[in-house]
């Protein structure tokens, strides 16, 4: 990104950052599902492996595509 983008590629991140925070929340929600179910407890384990092996992912996605220069 060229220097005078700076800002405009600061929003970008900042705000695709925002709304796929509010995505997960949502989406890991409807999985776990209602919280008074005998299903919640399986379902939030659920989503939480899943937030695991997408971070997982990231990370080793970053590694490999991300140079050290």
């Amino acid at each position: 990104m060229p220097r005078e983008r700076a800002g405009l590629a600061s929003a970008f991140n900042n705000t695709a950052r925002q709304a796929a925070g509010a995505i997960g929340i949502a989406a890991f929600g409807a999985l776990a599902g209602e919280p008074s179910s005998a299903g919640f407890l399986p379902g939030f384990h659920l989503a939480a492996w899943i937030a695991a092996r997408l971070f997982v992912a990231g990370a080793v996605l970053s590694a490999i595509f991300i140079s050290g220069g």
